[in-house]
């Protein structure tokens, strides 16, 4: 009985073998280009025209490259935004966002005295931090362990959310400029040369 379980189980190996393809590539999203509403990682990244500053309301969309012109976005924030998608019931008209709101008005927490407060949301995570920026641009932002609140969800101990929460959250306490151009706003920091690219929310 041997040999026929044997040749059995390679033939089933082999068929399966032939299944696994490789990976999906994900291609960088160019400038000007459109998005097929059920890509979720994808964002248009077309100008548009508006009036936006610090205080307007912001997406996350990842964590940006620039090379030779080319611009592409990680692909470890596509992986968490598609976990939490995925086991959160794949809702294409509520797709989970990744926010930023800055404020003027002075935070309330006690380690943030005379700073400004901002309000991040992440896939796991409610976050009320303080900042300072100036009008050429500088930018810091301090978040106080106080300030953090676990909000856990089906896909908060997955490992692309996991690993996305430990990254932004090191961009952010090493953020120390920013730039607005048209809906984006651009955050630079000293840890990584990706920038970090969020995209205003139209209302």
């Amino acid at each position: 009985m041997r040999n026929p379980l044997l040749a059995l189980l390679i033939f089933m190996l082999l068929s399966c073998s032939e299944e696994i393809g490789d990976p999906e590539v994900f291609e960088p999203l160019p400038m000007g280009s459109g998005c097929n509403p059920k890509d979720i990682c994808c964002y248009d990244l077309r100008e548009k025209s508006g009036v936006y500053d610090l205080f307007s309301s912001w997406e996350f969309a990842g964590f940006q490259t620039i090379t030779n012109d080319n611009e592409s976005l990680d692909y470890l924030t596509c992986l968490a935004r598609t976990a939490v998608f995925t086991l959160g019931g794949e809702d294409y008209d509520n797709v989970f966002k990744v926010t930023l709101q800055l404020s003027k008005e002075d935070s309330k927490i006690s380690a943030c005295e005379n700073l400004a407060a901002f309000n991040l949301r992440t896939f796991s995570n409610k976050i009320t931090g303080c900042y300072s920026s100036s009008e050429s641009g500088s930018l810091s932002m301090f978040t106080p362990e106080e300030g953090i609140e676990f909000i856990p969800n089906n896909a908060s101990y997955t490992f692309p959310v996991l690993g996305f929460e430990n990254d932004f959250l090191e961009a952010i306490q090493s953020v120390d400029s920013y730039e607005i151009k048209s809906n984006k706003l651009y955050l630079t920091t000293n840890s990584t040369s990706e920038k970090l690219l969020f995209i205003a929310i139209e209302d």
